[in-house]
């Protein structure tokens, strides 16, 4: 086939592979042809979703396994409108996301014209749901705004950039040369200032009992939070996003939501708190909304965006910078501890935790630890739905980056299906679990077809209660009438093997459990239909 014409969509396409951009997800339409141009030459691989919300949650899930940025292609208007709900909620979790739309030629017209896919300000609108949004209107500015892009992702908090490129543009003929002087990507992060850091180590070495809260912000850190929790001999709880960040068998590791009093008990007796790469956020810490998380002790924050820092709660010491070159850095100032009281107050918190749950919920705990232990490298990739609602209360991953899921941050809804086909492509084979409720799939029922076309092995579970089981409790609590919350439930099974993917429907745990890891070792998709209320009475 003949070599392309360098175009600006063609200089696009060999810029991302400079870049090491792997995978795109995206809808190709006719505004956004001339991306096409140079993708079928090129290293990388497309991937089509049933809508662009679809390709964003894909790219999320991706970046969320890789920790490289997930980008998409989508078309003008509501291309970019569809996607939004993605990059809000990659926004929320600070999620690096690069997407790419075409804009009509009439941007820069304030009257609209009635032109196919027209948006009146398609910039202010990506805005709301992205770090930094622009439009490139010459050839010249493509290479500067995509630099940008990947330096943003390197070096600031991450999360959605938009860029958009006129229509007229991407086929423009450009001259080689404008590739030229690409480098490479470099992490500017730095550690906190000299000053901050000393300050933070006078307070945790006279610590008698030290807390560490570990957030998203600080899933790249794992090693050094290790080694620091084991050094000061400190209970650390891990947020939502921070699951791993210790793993399921470390006995400092605090796995559990500080909505539980027990392990907000932790917390509050604690003579200093060492909050790293979180947001202190209410979905984290104050879930069932009643005010009653406080942090008594002396607090230290770490983030790499220095407007956190005192976001929520004041701090006594501020580090901005990198978590993970700060902590090395607070190790070499460090006097060790060795009384074993972190370990006592982990224990006791998880202990507390424990005595909360309901019997369904033991259940769930047992059927996530199930799979986790058939399946230490499984990635479990959920949607708002009881199971996962559990998991975030109490439970613990093998490794970091391995608990992803949409119930909090932005909370949407249809995100693990599509987010569980990106991941398993950045999985390196590792087995993904999707766990979404009846509700939610409804919402992506046709990205079944994208995951077959992916041709990944992800074990789609689709925990079914009859609607939207959570708001219908919420609306029982408070005494209004349950309208809305009850819908009628399709034949799962049958629409998976229109898709061309196995199906089944289990009636108790075990059986859960066996058909993850029996269509693992197949190395096929399957559909795992569970109704709730014929499960196996839990104990």
């Amino acid at each position: 086939m003949k070599k392309p014409a360098l175009t600006v969509g063609v200089a696009l396409i060999q810029l991302l592979e400079r870049y090491q951009v792997e995978h795109v997800f995206g809808i190709p339409g006719v505004h956004t042809i001339e991306l096409y141009r140079g993708l079928a030459q090129s290293s990388i691989q497309h991937h089509t979703p049933r809508h662009e919300q679809g390709a964003g949650f894909m790219a999320d899930g991706y970046a969320r396994v890789s920790r490289k940025p997930g980008v998409c292609f989508v078309i003008t208007g509501p291309g970019l409108s569809n996607i939004a709900t993605a990059m809000g909620q990659a926004l929320a979790d600070s999620i690096p996301m690069l997407v790419i739309s075409s804009v009509n030629d009439t941007i820069a017209t304030p009257q609209a014209q009635g032109r196919l896919h027209e948006m009146p300000d398609q910039l202010a609108f990506s805005s709301q749901v992205a770090r930094y949004s622009q439009t490139i209107l010459t050839a010249e500015a493509l290479p500067l705004e995509l630099a940008k892009a990947f330096r943003l992702f390197a070096s600031q908090r991450p999360g959605p950039v938009h860029l958009q490129i006129p229509v007229s543009l991407l086929g423009t003929a450009v001259e080689q040369g404008l590739l030229d002087n690409v480098g490479p990507v470099v992490s500017a992060r730095c550690a906190a200032s000299d000053a901050g850091i000393n300050d933070a180590a006078a307070l945790l070495n006279a610590a008698q009992k030290p807390v560490i809260l570990a957030g998203g912000g600080s899933i790249e850190a794992a090693s050094q939070i290790k080694k620091l929790a084991e050094m000061i001999d400190a209970p650390v709880h891990l947020t939502i996003n921070a699951r791993g960040v210790l793993d399921c068998q470390h006995k400092l590791a605090v796995p559990a939501s500080c909505t539980i009093p027990a392990v907000r008990e932790v917390v509050n007796q604690a003579d200093v708190v060492l909050a790293l790469g979180t947001e202190l956020s209410q979905t984290d810490y104050d879930q069932f909304k009643d005010n009653n998380f406080t942090i008594k002790g002396r607090l230290i924050r770490c983030d790499i965006d220095p407007l956190q820092i005192n976001n929520n709660y004041q701090a006594e010491v501020g580090l901005t910078g990198d978590v993970g070159k700060t902590v090395e850095r607070l190790i070499g100032e460090i006097s060790p501890v060795v009384n074993g009281s972190g370990k006592l107050r982990a224990e006791e918190a998880m202990h507390g935790a424990m005595a909360t749950l309901q019997p369904n919920e033991k259940q769930h705990l047992r059927i996530l630890e199930s799979i986790r232990d058939q399946l230490p490298d499984c990635i479990f990739v959920g949607d708002s739905t009881q199971i996962i609602y559990t998991g975030n209360m109490i439970f613990n991953t093998t490794r970091v980056g391995c608990w992803l899921n949409s119930s909090v941050g932005f909370g949407t809804l249809g995100y693990a299906l599509p987010a569980a086909t990106g991941a398993a492509l950045a999985s390196n084979h590792a087995p993904v679990v999707c766990l979404i409720g009846d509700g939610g799939i409804q919402f992506v029922l046709a990205e079944l077809g994208t995951l077959k076309d992916a041709a990944q092995s992800v074990a789609v579970v689709v925990w079914c209660n009859g609607g939207y089981q959570e708001i219908k409790n919420s609306m029982q609590r408070a005494s209004v009438e349950t309208i809305g919350v009850e819908f009628t439930v399709p034949d799962y099974i049958a629409i998976a093997n229109a898709y061309g993917i196995d199906a089944v429907q289990v009636s108790n745990e075990q059986d859960i459990c066996e058909q993850v890891h029996h269509h693992f070792v197949k190395r096929v998709p399957v559909v795992i239909v569970v109704n709730e209320h014929e499960l196996a009475q839990p104990v």
